[in-house]
């Protein structure tokens, strides 16, 4: 069989070249995989062509997602040029000898250049994206006089992401009519002229001196501590791991890539995979960097010389500037390292005539010119805020001169200021507090941010450059938010996106709080943030005597208060908070995903919105009895579901962010209280990443739920719970716990159950209900005629990170397919295939132990609420002790009966609190965030205004609000017309006329 891929290895494959006017030969004086090259000489017009080669079909490309991302056949090839060159070569193919598709290089490089270029991009008659092709003969050729070039590890073509293939100085045609800058990754020329041609001025000694400062503040931020000491045979080892070497002409190594890169590979044409990751290059780098100045001054020499020499293999391999590698998507995740090893030994660069190349190279990979583009181009984005925002600032400091550094800092102050500001862009931080990425509230991204950009913050702080009041106002509402969303670190699996039950939480942004309420407040007029102080005195106060001293001591700070009720409209989620307890309310909608299913994680996350209800103590998820060991994917607290086998619940897609088309999941908030409502429905709906595209579940579960939150309780509420699946059964779980013990009791409306393993069912008893307790000290009283289910037993379940369908395991799985465990589980049946199945229970948060074994007691005197409603039309509940009554209203212009509330012209959520007969208090919320839709078929992720009709019985005048648009008094009724909008609540005084 012809081959794919050619790495020249053996003098055998000369024979499968033909070369006109040139010589070819195998050599070894530079060398991708494998252990040789081959060298093409010429003089005046010459080819090299081939007739040796298959192309591969889209079954055997490399695709990390599969066929969910469109891909197109590619050629990939390297080429290393010795010496730069006023001339071009022309890569072309070839059916029947005739020319077919071409593109030009120029060879004005130095050292390897790897490119990707689609077949598509070509000159000629190129195929249309996607399309199969059939070329016979592969030929370079030039017209110029003389000249030589490498070739090495040639992929004819294999099909490629078509996300993936970048642009550089020497295939500038790829992408070249699409709008480059929406992927952050991707090096542009356009960047690389701004800093060619920006203006530079005399500065002041003012600004040199804040320079100065903010510079040896980023000096400061890479010192290690001095228990780290140097070991210059460990330093020796970690260098000659990575094989390079000075020949006294260049550096020869394995080539330098990274592990994103989807390349087709063949062992035995190729060799073993010998290759270093930029990654790993950088971490020896740093290590170097890190003992330099502590070294004695004959070790120093060593790390010198190591040091040089990995610098000059890093451009060597094709990361100077002007080159994109064939692609360098995600690449901020991997050059972080080689970074903050190249800023700090800048001077040893700058010595030895290193600085402009090394400098250029960062510039050109991280888009540095990007910072001088019109502000109508600026879009924040939370993977360039993780991976360059704050090296982009280090980076201003790899120019030489400081009217430079001034110019360009000035630009990066602005940029990020703006960007941090924004709230109406694909990503980014929204009004509620959300941080968007992946079309949606993802925390895992946000924490990304909450670590970079709070050293952006504080390191500019007190400067002329200091970040703009109101970029630091939003990025810091977003970042205190984190804190509202955790319990006590840990934000629950309702947000986790692709991870879930990992320990997700904001525990590793201790010092990011530290530096946030160091950096003073967003109007920079004081030199302590309070609120932010507040928020770490509850958070690490107890760990930390130095700084509580001087936040609570000397300026009289104390540790905030969060009992409360908090909603993210952008993520359909509700947070009640009480002492030290949090339940995590979560839904999805139209706008929202359920959740991030991915490739290789998160592989049976199906349920973990709907309608979910996470209980959280202080000592976070593991400590409330959520574990990832014996889980049961189908069992999130709270949610409807129909049960499915794994293999079922598992999507056979690669990639699923489903959003179903209702518009209808939100929240409202009162004095401390809530209510919570949405519609589940998976019958159709829309995948949110990737093309847009529609997607539905056959069962089509739908159900109508709310939970009101007052004080101590949850009230949970689900009717017209459907399904069409005759073959599993609806059920709606109230706990699934990990046993820390078997021996652990949960009490019940029957008795005590102690033993395991252990199974029943729990009919009610009485007028009061059924109720039982969960493990963690949760009581559960069930008021509708549902039997409720019980066991105790051991759990066998699969990995998230492992698929049962393909048999794929995430590395970050550490090898575990199968999991197991011991827990307490309950859950209501609703049957097989239901039609109007119901369900109503109060949750009772973390009860003492007294509290607990007396839980029947508390049950049967449980009068403070009452459950008005409950149907198609609308979930009603009075809460006596707060004197409010609580609407989730799913039906428009409806009588909703003899209440004050009388009709609303959309779907709402209201609270309505009577102080006296004369004075009313409402909030509310149509929780359609009522998102536009762009030219791409796709959601542009920003709110725009609805507007809402309330009905209410009697004649009333409302205290004057922006956002109450028009009050109309007729007959013995008063409509008060609302402008919502981002799903917030909105607050009206009402009094009698």
């Amino acid at each position: 069989m012809k081959p794919a891929v050619e790495s020249f290895e053996y003098e055998k494959v000369l024979a499968e070249y033909k070369a006109e006017n040139s010589t070819i030969a195998i050599a070894n004086a530079h060398k991708r995989y494998g252990t040789s090259s081959l060298r093409w000489e010429w003089e005046g017009e010459s080819s090299l062509e081939t007739s040796n080669f298959r192309l591969l079909s889209l079954e055997e490309s490399p695709l990390a997602y599969g066929h969910h991302f469109p891909a197109s056949p590619t050629l990939q090839m390297s080429i290393y040029n010795e010496e730069p060159q006023n001339n071009t070569i022309s890569i072309s193919f070839k059916s029947n000898g005739i020319r077919k598709v071409w593109f030009d290089i120029a060879l004005s490089f130095k050292g390897w250049r790897r490119i990707w270029v689609p077949f598509y991009e070509m000159k000629g008659n190129p195929p249309k994206k996607t399309e199969a092709i059939d070329y016979d003969s592969f030929q370079i050729s030039t017209d110029s006089s003389k000249g030589s070039l490498f070739f090495d590890d040639i992929i004819f073509s294999q099909y490629q992401d078509d996300r993936h293939q970048y642009p550089d100085e020497i295939v500038p045609f790829i992408k070249s009519d699409s709008i480059l800058r929406t992927d952050l990754w991707m090096a542009l020329p356009s960047n690389k002229e701004h800093l060619k041609n920006v203006e530079v001025t005399p500065i002041s000694m003012a600004v040199r001196l804040d320079l100065k400062k903010i510079e040896a503040l980023l000096d400061q931020d890479l010192v290690i501590a001095e228990k780290y000491k140097v070991y210059i045979n460990t330093l020796r080892d970690l260098f000659q791991d990575l094989k390079i070497k000075d020949n006294g002409e260049t550096v020869l190594g394995p080539p330098l890539t990274f592990k994103e890169v989807e390349e087709y590979y063949d062992e035995s044409l190729q060799g073993p995979r010998v290759y270093n990751d930029v990654k790993n290059l950088g971490k020896v780098l740093k290590q170097l960097a890190n003992f330099y100045t502590r070294a004695n001054p004959t070790e120093q020499e060593e790390i010198k010389n190591m040091f040089l020499i990995g610098t000059k293999y890093f451009l060597d391999q094709g990361w100077q500037s002007g080159s994109s590698g064939g692609t360098r998507h995600h690449i901020g995740y991997n050059v972080r390292e080689i970074t903050e090893a190249f800023f700090s030994m800048r001077q040893l660069l700058y010595d030895n005539g290193l600085l402009n190349e090394v400098g250029a190279s960062l510039h050109w990979l991280f888009n540095e010119g990007m910072l001088l583009n019109d502000e109508s181009t600026f879009q924040v984005n939370i993977d360039y805020l993780n991976t360059q925002s704050y090296y982009h600032l280090m980076l201003i400091f790899l120019f030489e001169k400081q009217e430079m550094q001034a110019t360009m800092l000035t630009a990066y102050s602005k940029y990020i200021s703006l960007t941090l500001a924004q709230q109406k862009e694909s990503g980014g931080f929204k009004i509620d507090g959300t941080a968007w990425h992946h079309n949606g509230h993802y925390p895992a991204y946000g924490i990304g941010a909450f670590t970079s950009v709070p050293k952006v913050i504080g390191t500019l702080a007190k400067t002329r450059f200091r970040i703009a009041t109101e970029g630091h106002e939003n990025f810091k509402n977003a970042f205190l938010k984190s804190r509202i969303y955790s319990q006590f670190y840990e934000w629950g699996f309702g947000n986790a996106g692709r991870h879930p039950i990992e320990g997700n939480g904001i525990t590793p942004l201790k010092d990011q709080f530290l530096i946030m309420a160091y950096a003073g407040n967003p109007e920079g007029n004081e030199d302590i943030d309070k609120d932010v102080a507040a928020a770490y005195l509850r958070l690490w106060g107890k760990q930390d005597v130095m700084n509580t001293s001087i936040f609570a001591e000397v300026n009289g700070i104390q540790h905030e208060n969060l009992s409360g009720h908090y909603t993210l409209p952008y993520a359909a989620t509700a947070i009640h908070r009480r002492k030290d307890w949090a339940a995590i309310l979560k839904g999805y909608n139209t706008y929202v995903w359920a959740s991030e299913i991915y490739v290789n994680e998160n592989r049976y996350g199906r349920y973990p919105s709907n309608g979910t209800i996470q209980l959280l103590n202080s000592q976070g998820e593991k400590g409330s009895g959520f574990q990832q060991e014996g889980w049961d994917w189908n069992r999130y607290p709270g949610a409807t579901v129909i049960y499915l086998p794994f293999k079922e619940l598992e999507p056979k897609k690669p990639l699923v962010m489903f959003r179903s088309n209702e518009s209808f999941a939100g929240a409202t908030t009162l004095d401390n209280n809530g209510v919570f409502g949405m519609i589940l429905n998976e019958a159709k709906g829309t995948n949110a990443d990737g093309p847009e595209t529609k997607l539905g579940y056959p069962g089509k579960l739908m159900a109508k739920k709310s939970v009101f939150s007052f004080d101590d309780k949850l009230i949970c509420i689900g009717t017209n719970i459907s399904s069409i699946d005759k073959e599993n059964s609806t059920q709606t779980t109230l706990f699934q716990t990990f046993l820390t013990t078997i021996k652990a009791p949960f009490y019940t409306s029957s008795g005590t159950i102690k033993r395991f393993p252990f199974k029943t069912e729990l009919k009610q008893t009485s007028k009061s209900g059924s109720w039982l307790t969960d493990p963690y000290g949760n009581g559960y009283q069930i008021l509708s005629n549902s039997p409720i289910q019980i066991k105790k037993e051991q759990q066998q379940s699969y990995h998230n990170k492992y698929s049962i369908n393909t048999g794929s395991m995430n590395p970050k799985g550490k090898g575990i397919k199968e999991t197991e465990g011991n827990y307490a589980t309950a859950w209501l049946d609703h049957g097989v295939a239901p039609k109007n199945a119901s369900y109503q229970y109060v949750i009772y948060p973390f009860l003492d132990k007294d509290s607990q074994k007396n839980f029947g007691r508390k049950v049967q005197k449980e009068n403070s609420f009452k459950i008005e409603r409950a149907d198609s039309i609308a979930h009603i509940v009075f809460d006596k002790k707060s004197n409010t009554t609580g609407y989730v209203i799913f039906e428009s212009n409806q009588d909703l009966g003899n209440y004050l509330l009388k009709e609303v012209s959309g779907p709402a959520l209201v609270m309505l609190k009577e102080h006296t007969e004369t004075t009313v208090t409402i909030s509310a919320v149509q929780p359609d965030l009522n998102f536009p839709v762009g030219e791409n078929g796709k959601f542009k992720n920003y709110s725009r205004p609805v507007a809402l009709q309330l009905t209410l019985k009697g004649k009333w005048t409302a205290y004057p609000e922006d956002y109450i648009k028009k009050v109309d008094n007729y007959g013995e009724n008063t409509t008060i017309t609302l402008e919502c909008v981002d799903g917030l609540p909105r607050m009206i005084k009402l009094s009698s006329l």
